[in-house]
């Protein structure tokens, strides 16, 4: 598999690389943000209510992200936002008032919503004969990012503080997007550019497609639930008590055992996509509840590894497939319908597991995620 990388176009090495760097300063701090949220003032319901409102502004944007890429082009969408991006992390940074950085969080949301169904594209029309090789080696970079951001974090988080490390995000990005803008090459020519009616909308919708946006749908809403609300940080550090460091060295720890969930993704050309979503969201499933229920890190952190390992492996494959049954004229329309259907799924996650938590125990929304996850195979049976 790892040789295959060597082929990759240019846009698939410029976009993984950068994307790397951007996300190694993103993981240095937003792991921590609902305890550093905590700190400047806000409470656990208001905190899990804010990052609902975080995956509302980062699901509803991605339609018209989706829309705009197929009619001007994939380059300057999947770059445009880095421009405004660079300073609202650097404000961010600076205020200590818990309000005004949710709000910039939510700008910062939009912005990375619009230029994700374009880069999605971007990738998948730059290596059309190798798309599982090429998702699987941008998320090399997310793991390799998703590992060193956490452990760097560790180590100069009594100094810099999480204010620190989002400052350094926001600097971070003024290199990325220029290299962006002078490297990547448009692979959405004029003569691939159609205006989207909507009757065209409807037609781009195929039968295959909607199973598998229902399948991804089901997988951000157990995402929602666990992995990407407050939740598991939360778990750290109330029943795990985990200290801010050494919860970043178990996020380090757990991105290391996603790079095999890059090897299981990359299988779906051989084994068949439907097999080893089926074989993912089995393992998810199981490690999820074992993730909630966990009453110390030693036990937990069997599950933290399993349950990165097969997150990475349903992220690839559902990209992958999503890549396989569309057009170029409406691929990035596609994307951004997956990402906006997925996401509204996924955006109550937070409250309602804020809300199972009040009722019964935090180990609640792991479990109900799990279910969601689960449920998703029935999707993929009927895609060929």
């Amino acid at each position: 598999m790892f040789a295959n990388y060597r082929q990759l176009s240019r846009n698939t090495v410029v976009l993984a690389a950068s994307i790397g760097v951007v996300l190694g300063a993103f993981f240095a701090w937003y792991p921590l943000l609902p305890l550093h949220l905590r700190a400047l003032g806000a409470n656990d319901f208001e905190i899990a209510v804010w990052f609902t409102v975080f995956a509302l502004a980062h699901t509803l944007p991605a339609f018209g992200g989706g829309m705009l890429a197929d009619r001007i082009g994939r380059k300057w969408v999947a770059l445009g936002p880095g421009i405004l991006l660079a300073p609202l992390y650097i404000f961010a940074s600076l205020t200590r008032d818990w309000h005004v950085l949710a709000v910039i969080l939510i700008f910062t949301n939009i912005l990375g919503a619009v230029q994700w169904p374009a880069m999605q594209a971007l990738i998948s029309e730059s290596d059309e004969a190798q798309r599982a090789t090429a998702f699987s080696l941008i998320e090399v970079f997310v793991l390799i990012a998703a590992g060193i951001g956490p452990a760097i974090s560790a180590l100069l988080l009594p100094w810099l503080g999480v204010a620190g490390f989002i400052f350094i995000h926001g600097v971070v990005m003024i290199p990325a997007t220029i290299i962006r803008a002078t490297e990547l090459r448009e692979t959405h020519e004029a003569h691939h550019r159609q205006p989207m009616r909507h009757t065209k909308w409807r037609a781009a919708i195929t039968p295959t497609a909607a199973w598998i946006i229902a399948a991804n749908t089901l997988f951000a809403l157990g995402l929602g639930l666990t992995i990407n609300g407050p939740f598991i940080a939360i778990l750290a550090h109330d029943v795990w008590t985990l200290s801010e460091q050494q919860f970043q060295a178990m996020n380090t720890i757990g991105s290391l055992a996603a790079f095999g969930g890059i090897w299981l993704g990359s299988r779906a050309d051989a084994w068949g996509s439907r097999r080893v979503w089926a074989i993912a969201a089995l393992g998810f499933s199981v490690a999820l509840v074992g993730w909630g229920l966990a009453p110390n890190a030693t036990i937990g952190i069997i599950f933290v590894l399993a349950g990165n390992l097969f997150n990475e492996t349903l992220f690839i494959v559902g990209e992958t497939l999503l890549a396989q049954h569309t057009t170029r004229a409406t691929r990035s329309f596609l994307f951004g319908i997956s990402a906006t259907v997925s996401g509204l799924a996924g955006v109550p996650g937070p409250a309602v597991g804020g809300w199972l938590v009040s009722v019964t125990r935090l180990a609640a929304p792991f479990i109900a995620g799990a279910f969601a996850i689960l449920f998703s195979v029935g999707a993929v049976v009927p895609v060929h």
